[in-house]
């Protein structure tokens, strides 16, 4: 049976993600070396990162009702623009309340950008294609934003080149988005579903959506960070923070279909344990050799598929037309999540560098122990009953979860 195509609309928006996510990804060790150089202090630099996710949440939260008024395009243009300016005001004044101010307006303009995206993949998809849009989209974000921290290597630190390249990564993302053939596809905003009405039915998705926030928000968002802080150079940080990242794309896939032959919580529970033993390996061994860079990445293929299997897990317990106002919920739960991490890491951080890998080993243990209890005392749904495991995009806003449940007529 051969493969379901992918129009040529839908390349030209992927082009566009992987110049958005390559400019997300070079800022990443970027602006952890240049506040290290400035003289910023870890807990300072930790907040200042962690602000970005405060902002993609406002963004995801309000954006919808906003392109339903001004258009796909226009938004697109007017964000990619004023994200991409950001970036230089980031190189050209450098202070904590600047930095702390320009990471929340960057993270509601990448929400905003991550909406218009994955709205108008959503109407360009199939039934046919869903399944293999939505694993190129997570693949070509990932590897984006790999390839992005890359970048750093062209260029030092220290002037103000490399914001400048970041720059013009996120305003190249407009051009393919522009020169679509495709008319604005209509909005759709999920349908709302409470947090009450939610935990009454799977606490198990809402708790362990949560933890795998904080936990990825911290290996993710304090990475570049903890290297600055050690010492390490540009391209030893970019390998550092990528490793969880390509451990993600290796493993995600196998894991996920793990979960389709087996009940998901027990996937759940090994991967959850395996992280947090690997976080205490990586407290056990210092540097970022070959042996740290493969914990790395199995602490990435470990941590990462949570989020995507508690998804599935959680669409277990639901009725078709709950699932995309619950993968919406959960979308918001996870971002709260990724930016309490490092709220809570910042300050441990300070006071030891340690603590980067000691908190997220905590919170799997955490994490660990409530699936047990969830096992032990608690039913889930048998196997031949789960739904079907899909990829979900980390960093993704909640209008993703239309590719993944919207039906076509």
């Amino acid at each position: 049976m051969p493969k379901p195509s992918i129009t040529s609309n839908a390349w030209s928006l992927f082009l566009g993600i992987a110049l958005l996510q390559a400019g997300v990804g070079l800022q990443r060790p970027l602006l952890g070396l240049r506040a290290e150089e400035a003289g910023f202090s870890t807990l300072t630099a930790s907040l200042v990162m962690a602000l970005y996710y405060a902002g993609f949440m406002v963004g995801t939260r309000f954006v919808g009702h906003a392109l339903a008024k001004v258009g796909h395009i226009r938004t697109f243009a007017g964000l990619a623009s004023t994200a991409s300016s950001i970036v230089l005001l980031q190189g050209l004044w450098i202070s904590p309340i600047s930095w702390g101010l320009c990471r929340l307006a960057f993270g509601v303009c990448c929400a905003a950008l991550y909406v218009v995206a994955e709205s108008w993949l959503n109407d360009l998809a199939t039934n046919q294609s869903r399944g293999r849009i939505l694993s190129v989209y997570t693949v070509i974000a990932v590897g984006a934003t790999m390839s992005g921290q890359y970048v750093i290597g062209l260029a030092t630190t220290s002037g103000f080149t490399l914001f400048a390249v970041a720059s013009v990564m996120v305003s190249m993302a407009l051009v393919p988005i522009a020169l679509s053939s495709r008319t604005a596809p209509p909005v759709a905003v999920p349908e709302p579903f409470t947090l009450r009405a939610l935990y009454s039915i799977v606490p198990t998705g809402l708790v362990v959506c949560f933890l795998s926030g904080m936990s990825l928000g911290i290996i993710i968002g304090l990475g570049p960070v903890y290297g600055a802080a050690n010492g390490w150079g540009a391209i030893t940080i970019a390998n550092f923070v990528g490793a969880p990242l390509l451990g993600s794309v290796l493993l995600q896939i196998p894991l996920g279909r793990l979960s389709d032959r087996v009940p998901r919580r027990g996937v759940l529970t090994a991967a959850s344990a395996a992280a947090a033993a690997m976080c205490f390996v990586m407290l056990a061994i210092s540097g970022a050799g070959l042996v740290s860079i493969v914990c790395l990445g199995l602490i990435g293929g470990m941590a990462f598929p949570i989020y995507s299997i508690t998804v599935a897990y959680t669409n277990d317990w639901l009725r078709t037309e709950q699932m995309t106002g619950a993968a919406a919920l959960l979308v918001r739960v996870h971002g709260v999540g990724a930016f309490v991490g490092p709220l809570v890491a910042a300050p441990a951080m300070s006071a030891s560098l340690n603590m980067y890998f000691c908190v997220p080993a905590v919170i799997f243990v955490v994490m660990t122990a409530y699936l047990l209890y969830r096992v032990f005392l608690h039913d889930a749904p048998p196997v031949e009953e789960q739904s079907r495991f899909q990829p979900f995009p980390l960093r993704a806003s909640r209008m993703v979860v239309a590719l993944l449940y919207r039906r076509r007529h």
